[in-house]
């Protein structure tokens, strides 16, 4: 990957100013990736906006944002969430990327290894500690048309950096249709249960669910898939 050019929307000068990341959208449709397998779904910059008022744009040469909406979350438990995104490089195709403040700015501090390939893309499940260690983890679906491969990564932070290290993987899962606006399904993460993870099966013809257990990933079928709608009892709490 190329250098990465920040367009910031306030100059600074002296100390830097205590902010917090208050929220995140993607910006700047684009047509120069080309893919197409998330409707309206390609962006040149990542808009992080701040609890002051002020904000930046991130842009990578060489790559674009290939994604539905960018997600914070806590992963290092500081009381300020960390910014998760897909990032899809022209040649390497997509990867999830962190980025996090870093006292002046939000940068990218860590990502997975990417796909492999130009238009390859992942769609993100969600986050929660999937497997109870104690540390939140990403779920995602590696290529949903293709490979439709959910896997999981753990999260580190130390050091102003993040580590995504993989753990689990399953098969046969898949969270979107070629073409479609939005990622389905997600994740059910309630108070005193195992955080499963709703997908459909490979011909979205079953909502199925996936848990952590002994050690593995299992997955059940839990109803049939009859639209968008399907998932909605499985993901609310009882």
């Amino acid at each position: 990957m190329k250098a990465i050019w920040i367009a910031l929307a306030l100059s600074v000068s002296g100390p830097a100013i205590a902010k917090e990341i208050a929220g995140a959208r993607y910006v700047e449709p684009t047509d120069a990736y080309g893919h197409g397998a998330v409707k309206n779904g390609e962006y040149a910059g990542l808009r992080i906006d701040y609890d002051d008022g002020t904000h930046n744009v991130i842009r990578f040469d060489g790559a674009v944002f290939e994604d539905t909406a960018p997600r914070l979350h806590d992963f290092d438990a500081d009381g300020t969430p960390e910014v998760v995104a897909v990032l899809s490089g022209f040649r390497v195709g997509a990867m999830v990327q962190v980025f996090d403040f870093d006292g002046d700015w939000a940068r990218p501090i860590g990502n997975t290894n990417p796909i492999g390939q130009r238009h390859r893309w992942l769609a993100i499940a969600g986050i929660a500690d999937f497997n109870g260690d104690g540390h939140d983890d990403i779920a995602y679906v590696d290529r949903p048309h293709l490979a439709r491969t959910l896997r999981i990564v753990t999260v580190g932070m130390a050091g102003g950096a993040a580590t995504l290290a993989p753990y689990a993987s399953a098969e046969g899962l898949s969270n979107h249709l070629l073409g479609t606006p939005e990622i389905e399904g997600g994740v059910r993460d309630c108070d005193d249960a195992v955080p499963a993870i709703l997908t459909a099966n490979t011909d979205w013809t079953q909502v199925v669910e996936t848990v952590w257990q002994d050690g593995r990933l299992m997955s059940t079928e839990v109803g049939p898939y009859r639209g968008p709608e399907s998932f909605t009892p499985h993901l609310a709490c009882e």
